[in-house]
């Protein structure tokens, strides 16, 4: 009995041993045949550009449901950079990690323009201006220009012709490509007339008056100019900028700005007075007197003497048999149809008409306006119709600021005077000092005159005398002797009289 229990429990013991045996081998199968992965590779190169495998399956190997519970991690590679990085794979408790390096081994591609480049003489270009572009993965990749002194990245030509042009283009792992384009040089339109605009507030100027352009080849391309106003607003006071663009039929252009300032009339006016915009090289719209000479930054009166000569006259009228009567005169206004000039009353009260002889020789008849009695002044007048364009394009009117004037006492400041003769040079120049704006005077209705140390001979009368700085101070009148002391009318009394014989006041500043 007790033998067949022990036969019994051996049987079991077997039986259970024979299933343990099973399962372990159950075990064994299941991890080797169907759950176990192995790597595919330890170590990859990418070409840079290309992106990194995101699948799996290219990592390791095993069953289709063994490998799909596996997990990548790419988060430690960068593929906008070369270099070598680390990849992993996560399978259950394994973790298999390959050695991930991106290399660029492709040289950039140069692309070429269509059709024949030209350049424009004397200009810098870069290398953008002569191939269409550089294409390839690496963002920094860069063409130059090739030559016996390295790469550079402008180039220039100084003279006309046709050249090759060496390029190189390279990225950052050093990979290059070269190639070589001819180009044509030649010159570029050339612009005439371009002015800078200074004008009120609803002006509307004409930017292409007398604005040409010409080009060796094409010739004649004013008719061709294009200009953009796109950021002017000729409403609105500011400072604006206007382009003009020619371009010849090689496709070549010429493009240069002008400023246009829109302001108030007085705020041009200012500018104008100070010598910091000129109607001879600017386009000045609105403003009370374009013409007016303004004053300078610096006392120098011979320098001022010589600026101001385009605003002196000689007055001129022939006598029979040869005599004739003459004597200066400045002018002080210009306006759409008139040059007032103004000289003396004992000059221009002799005569209904005058020759009026400007500083370059150009004669015009003109007429006496009027006289006053409270000073020796006189006003006469030439009709602007009967002035050559290109004079007035040069004259100017003297400059008058009273606040300046009235500021002055006994000054030792330079001033001084010109007398131009009929053929456009100098009949006389002199210079001296200002002893007293408002000095007592004993004749002439006793009216306080301007006394000066200028010494003023017969011919004078008439003359403007300016400071350094070109600001009218008084016009010669007389000298007396015993003691000798040089006269001239006051500017005050200069202007009271221009107004009582004209109607008219001259802009003051």
């Amino acid at each position: 009995m007790a033998s067949r229990i022990k036969r019994r429990k051996r049987r079991r013991a077997a039986a259970l041993a024979g299933m343990v045996i099973l399962a372990g081998a159950g075990l064994l199968f299941f991890y080797f045949r169907i759950y176990k992965v192995v790597p595919v590779f330890s170590e990859m190169t990418c070409e840079y550009g290309d992106s990194v495998s995101q699948n799996i399956e290219d990592y390791i190997s095993g069953t289709d449901w063994s490998v799909h519970l596996g997990e990548l991690d790419l988060s430690r590679v960068d593929e906008g950079h070369t270099g070598t990085y680390q990849a992993v794979v996560y399978h259950g408790r394994s973790r298999f990690t390959y050695e991930v390096t991106i290399e660029d081994t492709v040289a950039p591609e140069i692309v070429w323009k269509d059709g024949q480049v030209y350049l424009a003489v004397g200009t810098d270009y870069g290398v953008e201006d002569v191939i269409a572009s550089v294409e390839d993965v690496d963002p920094g990749a860069e063409a130059f220009f090739s030559g016996g002194d390295g790469i550079s990245g402008e180039i220039k030509f100084n003279q006309t012709g046709q050249y090759n042009v060496e390029i190189v283009a390279r990225d950052s792992s050093g990979n290059e490509s070269q190639g070589s384009v001819s180009v044509i040089v030649d010159t570029p339109p050339v612009f005439q007339g371009i002015r800078n605009f200074y004008c009120i507030p609803g002006s509307e100027p004409d930017y292409l008056e007398a604005v040409s352009a010409r080009d060796d080849l094409d010739g004649d391309l004013t008719d061709a100019i294009r200009v953009d106003d796109s950021r002017v607003n000729l409403e609105i006071p500011g400072d604006y900028r206007l382009r003009y663009v020619a371009e010849d039929s090689y496709g070549l252009e010429t493009v240069e700005e002008a400023r246009i300032l829109v302001a108030e009339e007085s705020g041009i006016q200012e500018l104008i007075g100070c010598r910091q915009i000129d109607y001879r090289k600017d386009t000045i719209l609105g403003a009370p007197n374009i013409y007016d000479a303004g004053a300078g930054e610096r006392e120098d009166i011979r320098e001022t003497l010589e600026y101001m000569r385009p605003a002196m006259v000689q007055l001129y009228h022939g006598v029979g048999r040869g005599g004739y009567s003459s004597g200066s005169g400045y002018i002080m206004e210009i306006t759409e149809d008139t040059i007032y000039i103004c000289s003396n009353n004992h000059v221009v009260g002799k005569y209904d008409d005058w020759d009026v002889y400007f500083y370059d020789g150009t004669v015009v008849r003109g007429k006496t306006v009027g006289t006053s009695k409270e000073y020796d002044v006189g006003v006469a007048a030439v009709p602007l119709e009967r002035v050559p364009g290109e004079l007035l394009e040069k004259l100017m009117t003297v400059h008058i600021d009273r606040s300046y004037w009235e500021s002055l006492n006994q000054q030792d400041i330079d001033i001084g005077l010109e007398r131009i003769d009929r053929e456009g040079g100098l009949l006389h120049s002199t210079t001296g000092k200002l002893v007293k704006v408002k000095q007592d005077f004993e004749w002439n209705n006793q009216a306080d005159h301007t006394e000066v140390t200028v010494e003023l001979v017969h011919g004078d009368s008439g003359s403007a005398l300016v400071d350094g700085y070109g600001n009218l101070i008084c016009m010669a009148y007389a000298f007396s002797t015993d003691p000798t002391r040089y006269w001239c009318v006051p500017l005050d009394g200069i202007l009271d009289c221009y107004k009582e014989i004209t109607g008219r006041m001259p802009y003051v500043y």
